[in-house]
């Protein structure tokens, strides 16, 4: 069979074929690996990094911005982390809410690894376009990283960073979108020839292709993954302008932060690391009040 997951311009084709039986026997997959537990971590992973590309792809695009939240110098436990991060995000929400009229949408994680093990607590949080200042106003700590995704419109990069840089408890989402997100569409399945080829639409853009055979079982599967071109939008082109570099969702212009920023590629191969672009500090708050 084969069935299609629609995520904003990504979609994915996944087909999967397997015999039911072979010489009167039941074929069952993965009769000769035993189940791991470390097998069962990464395979937990990269379905977390599926589903959060698929959240992300689904509802941020061009212009939106993609946030790592620190703390200062000194000891600071998890809760008391928490406690700050849950205060700024309503605060965030109150200021969307009377600036735009609607529910401000996020997906956030919590930053507890980084290269060389365990980091101190921070966090990362994927916005809406957004007014820098507003953002450093209302984070009381030093630390603001602010990035903007770029018009590929596959995010699975930073979804991946995310997902690699969070420790989250086993059997526990890594990633705490907000409500009312829009979800991504799956079609029906329909059954297929095993080794016949996958249609692709003639603007798909490949970024991810693999191909699984079990010559024992006889279990085959195949995955792709690709982008389509943007559409024009015909009518009103309030939601176009909304994403672009000069206006966020409002329509109102934005305000650039002090050091330049590159835009967050989310395609193949790019991790969205965590070095910081432009970094909020005491003293541009205090310009930023002003």
């Amino acid at each position: 069979m084969e069935y299609k997951i629609i995520s904003g311009r990504t979609e994915e084709i996944r087909r999967v074929w397997m015999p039911t039986k072979r010489g009167g026997q039941r074929v069952r997959r993965g009769t000769r690996a035993k189940k791991s537990s470390i097998r069962k971590i990464m395979r937990n992973e990269i379905n977390a990094v599926k589903s959060l590309a698929r959240t992300l792809n689904c509802n941020f695009g061009t212009g939106d911005v993609w946030l790592t939240l620190s703390f200062g110098e000194g000891e600071i436990s998890w809760d008391d982390a928490q406690a700050v991060f849950d205060r700024f995000l309503r605060k965030l929400r109150a200021l969307y809410r009377k600036e735009q009229g609607a529910n401000l949408k996020y997906v956030y994680s919590h930053g507890r690894k980084n290269e060389i093990g365990n980091a101190r607590p921070h966090f990362h949080i994927v916005l809406p376009a957004m007014d820098y200042e507003s953002i450093c106003t209302l984070w009381p700590e030093q630390g603001v990283t602010y990035r903007r995704l770029d018009g590929s419109g596959d995010y699975t990069g930073v979804a991946r960073y995310m997902i690699s840089n969070a420790k989250g408890e086993e059997g526990k989402k890594k990633f705490h979108p907000s409500r009312g997100l829009e979800k991504p569409v799956y079609t029906e399945p329909v059954p297929v020839y095993a080794h016949s080829r996958m249609k692709l639409p003639k603007d798909a853009s490949i970024r991810e292709q693999t191909e699984t055979r079990d010559e024992e079982s006889g279990f085959y599967s195949a995955y792709v993954r690709y982008v389509r071109k943007e559409k024009e939008r015909k009518g009103n082109g309030a939601r176009v302008s909304a994403r672009s570099d000069k206006t966020n969702v409002g329509g109102k212009p934005l305000r650039q932060p002090p050091a330049a920023t590159s835009p967050v590629r989310g395609g193949k191969g790019e991790e969205g690391g965590d070095a910081a672009t432009s970094l909020c500090t005491r003293e541009a708050k205090k310009e930023a009040k002003n």
